[in-house]
C-alpha cells in the first residue's frame, strides 16, 4: 500500500471512529447520522479513485458561514446549552471537510475534528461500547498520525510514492505500540484521583441520559409506561448468600408512599430522620438484631433519583459519597437528586414473620399511625361497604389483609390497557366497572381497601424480580421489572409486605437460542461497569495494597534465597514453551531473514541504496523545477524531463532505467550499485551546465 492510499485509508476510518463514538451517546439524531454516512462514501470515493464530486468551495464556505451562524444564535440568544451546540458544529464542520477538496491542511483538519469528537463521546456515554470505540480509535488514530508524517515529508522531498513503504510490519509495529499505550493509559487510569461521574457533564447533558420506569410518585391513568421498556435499571450482586436460597419473588424497596388524593400517591408531610456515618464507613439506618442479612452490591444506571434501592427492609449502606442519609418514610435517600450512576453496598433484613405470628398480633395501632396511615380522600360510599364486607369474617389483622388481597387476585384481571371511565377516581372504575388493571391498581385498591377497613397501610414502588445472570453471579433489574406493592402496620412487628398483584414466578430469565450471547454480553457489561465505570478510591488503595504486598513477598523470598518450584508437569512444559518462542523470536528478529506479517522476505539492502540515490535525484531536479507528480511514474516523469529539451538532463533518462532493472530484480550486484552512483554523479554533474 503506498503511502497516500493509507493516508486516505486511515483518514476516513479515523473520521469514521469518532464519529461512531459520538453516535452512540444517542444525542446525535437520524438525519445527521445519514449525511455524514453520504459524506463519507463520497470523500472516500473521491480520495481513492480520483473522482471530482467535490463540494464548490463558494457553497462550501456559504455552509460554513451558515453553521457559525446557526451556533452564535443558539449559544447567544437561543439559550441552548453549550455542550449540544458543540456538538452540532462538530458533526456539520467534519460533513463539510470531507465534502470539499482536500490539502494537506483539510486532511489535519478532518483528523483534529475526529478526536474532539471522540473526546465528546467520551463525556456524554459510560456505554461498553464506547471501550470498543477507544480501543480502535487508539490504533487508527496512530496509524493515521505516522502515515500523515511520512506523507508530508516525502511530499517536501519530491519522493516517489513507493507502494512498498505500508507493509504488514508496519501495521503490526504500530498495532504493538498502539497496545502500549492503551497499557500506559489503563495505568493512568488506575492511578489517578477519583472525581464524581458527571464531572464534566453540563446539565441538559446528564438530563437527556435519565432513565424511565421508576418514580416517587403513583399516578393512576399512566397505563402500561413503567413495564414496557427493556432498557437496564440496575444490577445486584448478591455477596454472602447463595441466589437459589432467596426467598422469591424477589422485591428491591424503593420508596413508600403515604398520602393518596384519588389519583396520585405521594410521600406527605416533611418529618424526617438523618442518619449520619459514625465510626466506619457504614450508615445504619435501622437496628437489628438476630435477624438474616442480606448484603448486595447495587450499581444503577442514571434514574434522576435521590432514592436508594435495597432488597427487602434495608438496614444500613456503604459506599456512598455522602456522609448521612435522608429517612422519610421508612425510605432512604441521598441529600441531593444523582444523575449518574451509582455504585454502593446495602445491607438488608429479609426475615419475615410467620403466619400464625402474625395472626397472634392484635395489638393497638399508635396515633401517629393511624393519622397518617388511614388517610383517604372522599371515595365513594361503596369502597367502604366493599372494605367492611371482606374484612368482616377476619378474626385479626392479618386474616383481613389476606381476605382482601384474594378477593383482589380472584376478582381482578392483570392488564397493561385500560379502558376510560365514568367515575370521578380511577380506583373506583378498576373495583366496579373494569375490574382490571396492572400493579399499581391493585396495590392502590388494597390500600384503600384496608385503610376504609382501619388497617395502616401504604403502596411502596420498586422493582420485582430480573434476570439471573449465571456468568457475572448477579440480578440485572430492567424498566419493565417496575412494581409497586403494599406494605401492612402491625403493632409488634412493625411494616409487612403483601403484592395482590398476580406474577409469574420472579426471577425472569431469557428465552431462545441465544440466551447465553445475552447473559454474557449483559456479563461484559457489568464489569465494565464495575471496574471501569465505578473505579472507585477504594479500589485504587486495593490494588496498591495487593502490589505492595506482593512486593514484600518476592523481597523476601528474593532476600531468603528463591527456588522455583512447580506445581505441575503442565506448568513447566507452558514455561519451557514461552522461553523457546521468545529465543526462536530473537533469533529471526536479527537474522538477515526478517518476518514480515506471514511471509519471509529477503533484506534487500541493495535495492534500499538504489532507492535513496533514485530519490535524491528526484530532489536534485525539484530543485531546478522539475518536480514529479504522484500519479506519474518513474519512467513518464524521465520522458517528461528529456522532452524539456534540457540535453544535460539526458542522462537521468539512463539513471532511471537502471534504478527500475534494480528495483525489480532479485538479486542486486555491488557493481549495478556502483554504476547507479555514476550515473547520479554524471547528473550532478550535468546541473553544472543547465
Amino acid at each position: 500500500m503506498s503511502i497516500s492510499q493509507a493516508l486516505t485509508l486511515f483518514t476516513h476510518l479515523v473520521a469514521l471512529v469518532g464519529f461512531f463514538a459520538i453516535s452512540i451517546t444517542g444525542y446525535i439524531d437520524f438525519v445527521s447520522i445519514c449525511l455524514f454516512a453520504i459524506a463519507l462514501a463520497i470523500s472516500f470515493i473521491n480520495s481513492r479513485l480520483k473522482r471530482p464530486y467535490y463540494l464548490n468551495p463558494k457553497v462550501s464556505a456559504f455552509f460554513a458561514g451558515c453553521i457559525l451562524l446557526y451556533v452564535s444564535i443558539s449559544l447567544f440568544l437561543g439559550g441552548r446549552d453549550f455542550f449540544n451546540t458543540v456538538l452540532v458544529f462538530l458533526v456539520y464542520a467534519q460533513i463539510l471537510k470531507l465534502l470539499g477538496k482536500k490539502d494537506t491542511r483539510d486532511t489535519v483538519q478532518i483528523q483534529v475534528l475526529s478526536f474532539f469528537q471522540f473526546l465528546a463521546g467520551a463525556i456524554l456515554t459510560v456505554d461498553l461500547y464506547y471501550a470498543v470505540a477507544f480501543i480502535v480509535y487508539i490504533s487508527v488514530a496512530l496509524w493515521a498520525t505516522m502515515v500523515f508524517t511520512m506523507h508530508r515529508d516525502s511530499t517536501e522531498a519530491s519522493c516517489v510514492d513507493n507502494s512498498k513503504v505500508i507493509t504488514p510490519l508496519f501495521l503490526c509495529v504500530t498495532l504493538v505500540i498502539s497496545f502500549a499505550i492503551f497499557v500506559l493509559t489503563a495505568l493512568t487510569f488506575v492511578s489517578m484521583p477519583r472525581v464524581k461521574t458527571g464531572f464534566f457533564m453540563s446539565g441538559i447533558a446528564r438530563a437527556q441520559l435519565l432513565r424511565s420506569g421508576f418514580s416517587e410518585e403513583v399516578e393512576l391513568g399512566q397505563v402500561g409506561r413503567i413495564k414496557l421498556d427493556d432498557s437496564p435499571v440496575m444490577m445486584v450482586r448478591i455477596l454472602n448468600r447463595d441466589f437459589q436460597s432467596l426467598p422469591q419473588p424477589i422485591y428491591i424497596r424503593g420508596i413508600a408512599l403515604d398520602e393518596f388524593d384519588g389519583s396520585v400517591w405521594r410521600i406527605g408531610g416533611f418529618n424526617y430522620k438523618v442518619h449520619r456515618k459514625k465510626h466506619t464507613d457504614i450508615i445504619k439506618v435501622r437496628e437489628v438484631q438476630n435477624k438474616t442479612l442480606l448484603f448486595q452490591e447495587i450499581i444503577t444506571e442514571p434514574l434522576n433519583t435521590h432514592v436508594l434501592f435495597a432488597v427487602n427492609a434495608p438496614v444500613g449502606f456503604r459506599g456512598l459519597m455522602d456522609e448521612k442519609l435522608i429517612d422519610l418514610n421508612d425510605s432512604y435517600m441521598l441529600p441531593n437528586r444523582v444523575s449518574s450512576r451509582l455504585r454502593y453496598i446495602a445491607y438488608s433484613d429479609i426475615s419475615r414473620p410467620s403466619v400464625e405470628e402474625l395472626k397472634g398480633d392484635g395489638g393497638g395501632y399508635p396515633t401517629q399511625i393511624k393519622k397518617r396511615y388511614l388517610q383517604l380522600p372522599q371515595l365513594n360510599r361503596k369502597v367502604r361497604e366493599l372494605a367492611i364486607k371482606l374484612t368482616a369474617s377476619g378474626k385479626n389483622t392479618y386474616e383481613k389483609v389476606y381476605s382482601v388481597m384474594r378477593y383482589l387476585a380472584e376478582n381482578m384481571n392483570y392488564t397493561l390497557t385500560l379502558k376510560g371511565g365514568e367515575g370521578a377516581f380511577p380506583i373506583e372504575e378498576f373495583l366496579f366497572r373494569n375490574r382490571a388493571g396492572h400493579c399499581e391498581y391493585f396495590a392502590t385498591a388494597m390500600v384503600v381497601l384496608l385503610r376504609s377497613a382501619g388497617i395502616p397501610s401504604r403502596i411502596v414502588n420498586g422493582f420485582m424480580g430480573g434476570e439471573w445472570n449465571e456468568h457475572g453471579r448477579f440480578i440485572l433489574i430492567r424498566e419493565r421489572h417496575a412494581h409497586s406493592w403494599v406494605e401492612v402496620f402491625f403493632p409488634k412487628y412493625g411494616w409487612v409486605s403483601f403484592d395482590p398483584t398476580p406474577y409469574d414466578g420472579g426471577v425472569l430469565a431469557y428465552n431462545g437460542e441465544l440466551s447465553f450471547l445475552k447473559s454474557y454480553l449483559e456479563y461484559i457489561r457489568y464489569r465494565w461497569s464495575r471496574y471501569v465505570v465505578e473505579f472507585s478510591q477504594r479500589d485504587q488503595r486495593a490494588i496498591f495494597n495487593r502490589l505492595q504486598s506482593g512486593w514484600k513477598w518476592q523481597r523476601s523470598k528474593l532476600k531468603n534465597g528463591f527456588n522455583l518450584k512447580f506445581e505441575s508437569r503442565g506448568k513447566k512444559i507452558l514455561i519451557l514453551s514461552g522461553v523457546l518462542v521468545l529465543f526462536a523470536w530473537a533469533f529471526i528478529a536479527f537474522r538477515p531473514y526478517r518476518a514480515s506479517g506471514m511471509f519471509w522476505f529477503r533484506n534487500r539492502g541493495s535495492e534500499k541504496k538504489a532507492t535513496v540515490i533514485y530519490r535524491e535525484a528526484l530532489l536534485l531536479l525539484s530543485k531546478k523545477g522539475f518536480v514529479k507528480s504522484d500519479f506519474l511514474t518513474p519512467r513518464e516523469f524521465a520522458e517528461e524531463v528529456v522532452r524539456s529539451g534540457v540535453k544535460e538532463l539526458a542522462v537521468f533518462k539512463e539513471l532511471t532505467d537502471r534504478y527500475m532493472a534494480i528495483r525489480f530484480k532479485k538479486t542486486t550486484t555491488e557493481s549495478e550499485i556502483k554504476e547507479l552512483e555514476e550515473l547520479f554523479a554524471r547528473l550532478k554533474k550535468s546541473f553544472k551546465g543547465v
